[in-house]
């Protein structure tokens, strides 16, 4: 029988492919870290020196003994003589630019703006206490500080931080290789005008959906296969032939209950189930398997019911096959536009729109068309709603957690 009998829940889901992706095996690279951007960190960085080195100004300004100006103040300025020594003392003041280090005996350093220079003198008017203006040594980061865990996916965050630590190199894990294809003899690639679409034929999007969101994670080098035609065989064939490319492949389509349909015929022919159908909507179809010794993720072959396959099951196994930080979404608090049910046993996804608002929270509208094919449910929103397994739905007005893509 090729209906799908049990789903399992989102969760179940997850945890039965981050087990399966856990035994792919990444080699460790040593990398420039100018080259990182995107990569995933294969160990702790640990600060090989302090940061900053030294007790150095904040401002521009004029670096002091802080005791010199507690009496300052407009009507009373503190009058301090100018000097190019690398030693300050009692009444005495030195020029110096943000950055650059502390003279020795200095204890503080006045702005720019709260003095005015007479001569060889300045006149401050306004006091400062010891350390003001003043970043002291180690004050960022101290040597031997873990200050990157493993596992975290390297961004223009973490990148900066690395270098000042003392790395011009880092070690990250090889990319993650997944072959992505679609299967349907009613898929055409696009082409010009409207030529390929007789006979209910559609031009391809689904593909082009789950290649594009791979390659939003710069840590999967993804691959593009085309489509290949309801033929069990020739499914079989490049299956097969992927696999020996890739750590992973990816099918969109074909994973109805029709004849037609033949995802289900080529993992009872050569492989086992890793779970078949998720209790989410869009995406029930969405299953895995195994195929010689390696995981087959299959998606439907509708956009949007794709999309949530990877955002909700596949995203969330990678994070936790692979211990990685840094993946998670965004998420803001909104008020919703209208009331918004779930289905019973499911978890649900909801397209939607975030604006601004009036004179208060943000304001969320749900994407409201319904059906798992529609493009427009991706291309003009810019957010999702996540309505949980057990929960009957958010009414309107109700602030609720909203996704950013």
């Amino acid at each position: 029988m090729k209906g799908i009998k049990e789903l399992v829940s989102i969760h179940e889901a997850v945890s039965r492919l981050a087990r399966v992706l856990a035994k792919i095996e990444l080699d460790v690279e040593e990398v420039d870290v100018a080259e990182a951007y995107g990569r995933v960190l294969a160990g702790d960085v640990v600060a090989l020196v302090d940061h900053p080195g030294f007790d150095r100004s904040a401002v521009d300004g004029y670096a002091v003994v802080s005791s010199d100006t507690y009496s300052a103040s407009v009507f009373n300025p503190a009058e301090l003589e100018l000097v190019d020594a690398p030693v300050i003392g009692p009444g005495k003041a030195r020029p110096i630019s943000t950055g650059a280090p502390l003279p020795s005996g200095a204890d503080a350093v006045v702005m720019e703006e709260d003095v005015k220079r007479v001569g060889g003198k300045i006149l401050v008017y306004k006091p400062v206490a010891q350390g003001s203006n003043v970043s002291r040594r180690a004050e960022d980061f101290a040597r031997g500080e873990v200050l990157v865990r493993a596992g975290t996916v390297l961004d223009f965050r973490k990148i900066p931080i690395i270098y000042a630590s003392g790395y011009s190199t880092v070690r990250v894990f090889r990319r993650l290789r997944v072959g992505v294809v679609t299967v349907g003899s009613e898929v055409v690639e696009p082409g010009p005008g409207t030529a390929g679409l007789e006979g209910g034929r559609v031009f391809n999007s689904t593909g082009y959906v789950v290649l594009s969101y791979l390659r939003r994670l710069p840590f999967i080098e993804a691959r593009y296969y085309g489509v290949i035609p309801d033929d069990l065989h020739l499914l079989a064939d490049f299956v097969t032939r992927a696999l020996a490319l890739n750590d992973i492949v990816i099918t969109t389509g074909g994973t109805g209950p029709s004849e037609g349909d033949l995802v289900y015929d080529l993992v009872e022919r050569g492989g086992a189930w890793v779970f078949r159908g998720v209790a989410m909507r869009p995406g029930r179809p969405t299953s895995a398997s195994v195929v010689d010794g390696k995981p087959v993720l299959h998606l439907s072959g509708f956009p949007l019911a794709a999309w949530v396959g990877l955002e909700g099951v596949f995203k969330a196994a990678l994070v936790e096959a692979f211990g990685l930080k840094g993946l998670g979404n965004l998420i803001v608090y909104a008020k919703l536009t209208r009331r918004l049910p779930n289905q019973a046993g499911y978890t649900t996804f909801v397209r939607s729109t975030l604006t601004a608002g009036v004179g208060g929270l943000p304001l969320v509208e749900p994407f409201m068309l319904r059906g798992s094919g529609l493009l427009r449910s991706l291309a003009e929103t810019n957010s999702y709603i996540r309505l949980e397994e057990g929960s009957e739905g958010f009414e309107e007005g109700e602030v609720v957690p909203v996704y950013l893509d």
